[in-house]
């Protein structure tokens, strides 16, 4: 790794502004409605409209040439994605605060200055993601009433890009588990199966997205919380190269970006969210090759942490190999060089400090330290394993990292696309706890463990979760790009989608390869199977 990553620190810091992490915690069967940030009130627009299905099939790019064609307003845009939620959301939950009155006054003040995305209706990602006097409650349930005072500078950059925020989306408590699912938010149901979970951390956006409520939606990913979610609701999810996006931090830590049903959206999106101090963004990108069949392609099905892959998982992986072989690439089976049991313990050793993060914050509005009952079980053990962190703690990371550093930039000389099934199952069902019940107790006295036996537990109550994810946190800890894509559905009519992981730097290859499966027609969305 080129700069020394002090992980705990960061961590600590992020969780502050709210950054998503997907690691563990435990599952909710609540559900909350649409919250509303101010008096929701109907706007009648006098001027020619588009239908609601010409809405739902549309891209953000082609709503964009409708608004500034004069075939629609934003107004009316805004008209139809708030239609669709109050129409769908009830059974979905995927959206959890709406800015209906501010939405459309910003459409109403705003001037054309040739955005690619002008006066199309966005839901951000109700964590992360700030926006002034909008929800900013890190899905904690003490600070159930907090309100954000600032907007992000990734969120201001969207607003740049024409995209007017309507609302926001629903996630589990600090973004730590890959179900969206909490005390505060309740259950994101899947619009492909409401008995199912969207996936998390941004199950919000994906259930949005898929649910033709809106073409883009935005979201975080510090282990697989875009990704995840795309995979297990069949739409487009990219985890960009740590610190190209704006706002983000040039050490392995969370991301920011967008889930979307259509791959020229992302690629607008991707080249409009770059960093922009010194051309940051743009100097740590890599030139993509004209003829894409000419490099080398690796693939794998088999589990980072040694667990079961289902027959689903495997099947879209070997669907897409053949596709790819059958137009001329080079596949060939091979594995990552990395241990992947290793590493999530790395991971988790890094993350303590989000238990303490949260103690902070929800200590400088009660006054008091935290409690079990006021956070998941999985929030205290980090806290509690935070206490007995050790001083060589952040070597321990650090040397780790630089070992995945050199490993997967080896294999990426050889192999400069590595694919994989982004999940390994399709989506479990809402009754399927992150975690099963039986570690709840452990997790509640492990402050009584030293720490190696802490970070053990942890390992260990998670694995029921990691068992259904193990294939994202690599690009995480390694600071590479990789997408999702929509490929596969099985039998039982639930999507699972593909990964596609590069060398840093390499984004623009991985929006390609998504282009060329779009071209070809090989995505599969809920929009063919209604």
């Amino acid at each position: 790794m080129e700069t020394r990553v002090n992980f705990m620190k960061y961590l600590r810091r992020t969780i502050l502004l709210g950054t998503s992490l997907i690691l563990f915690g435990i599952a909710s069967t609540n559900t909350v409605s649409v919250k509303a940030d101010s008096s929701i009130t109907s706007t009648t627009i006098s001027a020619p409209n588009i239908s609601d299905q010409t809405y739902y099939h549309s891209s953000a790019t082609q709503l964009a040439k409708m608004v500034r064609s004069g075939k629609v307003t934003p107004q009316q845009l805004i008209e139809h994605a708030v239609a669709k939620i109050k129409a769908d959301n009830p059974q979905l939950n995927a959206v959890i605060s709406l800015r209906e009155d501010q939405a459309m006054k910003e459409a109403a003040n705003l001037k054309d200055t040739g955005q690619p995305f002008y006066g199309v209706p966005l839901l951000i990602k109700g964590l992360g993601q700030p926006i002034v006097g909008s929800s900013n409650t890190r899905g904690l349930v003490p600070l159930a009433d907090q309100k954000a005072t600032t907007t992000s500078s990734f969120v201001q950059r969207l607003q740049s890009m024409g995209f007017i925020v309507i609302g926001q989306t629903n996630f589990p408590e600090l973004g730590l588990i890959n179900i969206t699912n909490s005390a505060l938010n309740g259950v994101a149901h899947n619009p492909w199966n409401h008995a199912d979970n969207t996936g998390g951390s941004s199950g919000g956006a994906v259930a949005s997205v898929a649910d033709d409520i809106v073409p883009v939606a935005t979201g975080n990913d510090a282990g697989g919380s875009l990704r995840i979610p795309a995979s297990w609701t069949g739409v487009i999810g990219l985890k960009p190269t740590q610190g190209v996006i704006e706002g983000d931090d040039t050490t392995p830590s969370s991301v920011n970006f967008a889930d979307a049903k259509n791959i020229q959206d992302m690629q607008t999106l991707f080249n409009g969210m770059l960093a922009t101090s010194d051309h940051s963004g743009d100097a740590m990108l890599k030139s993509v090759p004209k003829n894409i069949k000419k490099i080398p392609i690796a693939y794998s099905t088999k589990s980072p942490v040694n667990t079961p892959v289902s027959k689903d998982a495997v099947n879209a992986v070997k669907q897409a190999v053949s596709f790819l072989r059958s137009k001329g690439f080079k596949v060939v089976k091979a594995n990552s060089p990395v241990d992947g049991v290793k590493l999530m313990h790395i991971y988790y050793l890094e993350s303590t400090g989000t238990g303490t993060s949260a103690n902070n914050l929800i200590k400088s509005v009660t006054g008091k330290n935290m409690t079990f009952d006021d956070v998941s079980p999985m929030t205290w053990a980090l806290y509690q394993a935070d206490q007995k962190q050790p001083a060589n703690a952040d070597t321990t990371v650090q040397n780790e990292l630089n070992l995945v550093n050199r490993q997967m930039t080896a294999f990426h000389k050889k192999y400069p696309l590595y694919l994989t099934p982004t999940t390994a199952v399709t989506a479990p069902k809402n009754t399927d706890p992150a975690y099963l019940p039986q570690y709840v107790d452990k997790l509640r006295d492990i402050g009584n463990l030293d720490h190696n036996q802490q970070i053990q537990t942890i390992y260990d109550a998670w694995l029921h979760g990691l068992t259904k994810t193990p294939f994202t946190q690599l690009a995480n800890l390694s600071g590479e790009p990789a997408i999702s894509l929509p490929t596969y559905v099985s039998k039982q009519k639930m999507p699972l989608g593909i990964q596609f992981e590069a060398a840093k730097g390499n984004d623009k290859l991985l929006l390609k390869v998504g282009a060329y499966f779009q071209d070809n027609h090989k995505f599969k969305m809920l929009d063919n199977y209604r």
